[in-house]
């Protein structure tokens, strides 16, 4: 089972849908939308997702957390998450004061490198956009 299938399991009974009319409507087999929710198989397209979100008549909210499980069960967990972390980020990233000269990498970059060599925070010099070389080894 995944996130995915899970959240479609628990959205398709607290709204009382039947299967067969979500099939119906998305132009899907009935044993589809089953595997779907047997976590199975995942939807092709992110828009299939939203087919299947609007036709259970999910609010904004719950059908932004349908495509990021979707997106999740897709990709992985550890995959989703540094992804994640890495759009986080450089999101932020403008937002980091000129002061700081160390960043902490994220928790689960510390996991992942945590093997075999010990990760320190990454440095960087601030002028002109030249960054250094990383003190850890590689």
């Amino acid at each position: 089972m995944s996130v995915f299938s899970d959240m479609l399991k628990n959205y398709i009974h607290e709204k009382d849908i039947k299967v067969g009319a979500l099939a119906h409507y998305c132009n899907l087999e009935r044993s589809t939308i089953y595997k779907f929710i047997n976590g199975k198989r995942e939807p092709a397209s992110e828009q299939l997702v939203e087919q299947i979100s609007c036709f259970i008549q999910l609010t904004p909210a719950e059908t932004n957390r349908l495509k990021e499980s979707w997106k999740m069960a897709r990709m992985g967990e550890d995959t989703y998450y540094i992804h994640k972390s890495i759009e986080h980020f450089l999101y932020d990233f403008p937002n980091v004061s000129p002061a700081s000269h160390t960043l902490a990498p994220p928790p689960i970059f510390r996991r992942l490198f945590s093997k075999g060599a010990e990760l320190s925070a990454l440095k960087f010099q601030t002028g002109r956009g030249f960054f250094g070389a990383p003190d850890y080894p590689v």
